[in-house]
């Protein structure tokens, strides 16, 4: 369908929806939901079409597992979503999918590290080739747990099982950073991280940080501080950074500039 292959959203919802006037079904509905939540956005019109596939069809683990998706997404509403996530391994105890979206929902959440850790792990059992459930129990490691080296190894597995994994290099690079002070480690990561995705302002933020608090390289650390303005200018934090650099070096006019730009755009406030 358009969703799919030209993610075509306006289309395939107009196509569900004739499909769905000639024939009623649950599988039009939970596509046509699933192009609501992904394609625009709309988590109240896609919850509906959810529930709608769930009425047709109570045995439906995946539209259980969409709805909880939306809820999640959409809603923030994660006792819902925790709900529906759990119907769906009630219905399919082999669901990796569901597992790994119960636990985001436990850790990003309600904080449950522990029982996010264990969902994230139950789904790396049932597929364990599934480098988003090395990534996010990697996020649990790190920021539930402060277990850095077990961070790094999950978001390590998840980059050997997917070498284009962005955020896993980024989530990594932000470990040695911030946790174990690998300056020379992290800043290998973001450099991979923006390789990848070039338009990111935050890993240029990150990176400016490694090279200024943990390098020393101010000049480095300006530039990319520079090119993150560039690409996100109302980050009030990005000229804050770049004005350390600039006092750091001693031109005060142009760190004076910054400070007075981070101030207006309501940094420290």
């Amino acid at each position: 369908m358009y969703q799919y292959g030209k993610k075509d959203y306006d289309n395939a919802i107009a196509d569900y929806t004739q499909a769905i006037r000639l024939n009623p079904n649950f599988a039009a509905y939970n596509n046509r939901g699933d192009a609501y939540r992904e394609g625009k956005k709309d988590y109240d019109r896609a919850i509906a079409d959810y529930t709608q596939a769930i009425r047709l069809d109570p045995n439906f683990a995946g539209a259980y597992n969409n709805r909880g998706v939306a809820y999640r997404e959409g809603k923030k509403d994660y006792d819902r979503a925790i709900a529906d996530f759990s119907e769906a391994i009630r219905l399919d105890p082999n669901y990796a999918f569901a597992y790994n979206n119960r636990g985001v929902a436990y850790g990003e959440g309600k904080k449950d590290y522990d029982r996010a850790i264990a969902d994230y792990s139950e789904a790396i059992r049932l597929d364990p080739n599934y480098a988003f459930a090395y990534n996010n129990r990697g996020v649990a490691y790190r920021e539930g747990k402060k277990d850095y080296d077990r961070a790094i190894a999950d978001y390590t597995q998840a980059i050997r099982l997917d070498p284009n994994f962005a955020g896993a290099y980024y989530s990594r690079g932000n470990v040695y950073q911030y946790g174990k002070k690998e300056y020379d480690h992290a800043i290998a990561d973001y450099t991979e991280v923006i390789r990848l995705d070039p338009n990111y302002a935050g890993t240029y933020y990150n990176r400016g940080d490694a090279y200024q608090y943990g390098k020393k390289d101010y000049d480095s650390a300006i530039a990319d501080y520079t090119q993150g303005i560039r690409l996100d200018p109302n980050y009030a934090t990005g000229y804050n950074s770049r004005g350390i650099a600039y006092q750091a070096k001693g031109d005060t006019a142009r760190a004076n500039a910054d400070f007075a730009k981070a101030k207006e755009l309501g940094y420290g406030q």
